[in-house]
């Protein structure tokens, strides 16, 4: 239920290619607890970087947040944030988040944002569904930090729900769907692998990797004390899913950075920089 102080907003995103072929944000609205800041067109990957911010704190008990994106005409998108989005302690009630992505007419799409932090007894659903046409790429990543780990919360939560549904050609190739609550064996592979563990999963779609993922070798040997890494392709070869988890923040993000890095070098295009400063 929502109270006087929840927010209900979000952005929606167009993008396509203009007269002189470069992609541009066609239509867009936004509204709290999302701003959007000005884009920027990387000329050396010819793709449009869009940075989303939260003004606010964070996400509160009875928040609503909606991601709406298109990416159609042969354009290319590449959407990220300045930093972590936080879900906050909640009493009572639940916060949600609502993404929807579609990626039309050999066009590409990067969403990779911030890491969503999950402090103390903050209970939040996530429902995400993304569409993408027969010639269409999208790169898809999730980042999950179990609380304020820098401040010795871990596990605190008390409830985190996640679905993802993504189809290709109106074709379901991939139905994940769980949920994480600290009192119960839920949590438990997690737990078991590090105190303090770093969760991501990049969720890659492109018909030039039905056969094989050329970097899988690279990503398996990754392995250490530290850091676990897995992958599995997708139902009807339509992608492949990359899972990491790790004990530190800086083997996280080292891990993250590479196989971004040697997804890309996968299907043959070059990395937009975040431009984070």
């Amino acid at each position: 239920m929502m109270n006087n102080f929840s927010l209900d907003g979000g952005v929606k995103l167009g993008c396509r290619l203009n007269s002189d072929g470069v992609s541009y944000l066609s239509s867009q609205r936004f509204s709290p607890p999302v701003h959007l800041s000005k884009p920027y067109f990387d000329e050396d990957t010819s793709s449009l970087l869009i940075n989303l911010s939260c003004p606010t704190a964070g996400l509160l008990a009875g928040d609503r947040m909606v991601c709406d994106i298109e990416v159609s005409d042969e354009a290319s998108m590449v959407v990220t944030t300045p930093g972590a989005t936080r879900a906050h302690f909640m009493r009572s009630g639940i916060a949600r988040v609502e993404q929807n992505f579609a990626i039309r007419e050999s066009s590409f799409l990067e969403f990779n944002p911030g890491a969503l932090i999950l402090q103390k007894a903050t209970n939040l659903e996530q429902l995400t569904e993304i569409e993408v046409d027969e010639d269409a790429e999208v790169l898809f990543v999730e980042k999950m930090l179990p609380g304020r780990i820098a401040h010795g919360e871990s596990f605190l939560f008390q409830r985190f729900s996640n679905q993802l549904k993504i189809r290709k050609e109106n074709q379901l190739v991939l139905l994940e769907s769980f949920n994480l609550e600290p009192d119960n064996e839920s949590v438990l592979p997690w737990k078991n692998s590090f105190p303090t563990p770093y969760y991501g999963c990049f969720y890659l779609i492109s018909k030039k990797l039905r056969e094989q993922l050329p970097c899988r070798d690279r990503i398996q040997s990754m392995k250490s004390e530290n850091l676990l890494t897995g992958s599995s392709s997708l139902h009807h070869k339509a992608g492949w899913m990359i899972k990491v988890l790790a004990g530190d923040p800086y083997e996280f993000k080292r891990a993250m950075k590479e196989i971004r890095n040697l997804l890309y070098k996968d299907i043959e295009r070059k990395p937009t920089d975040f431009r984070r400063y």
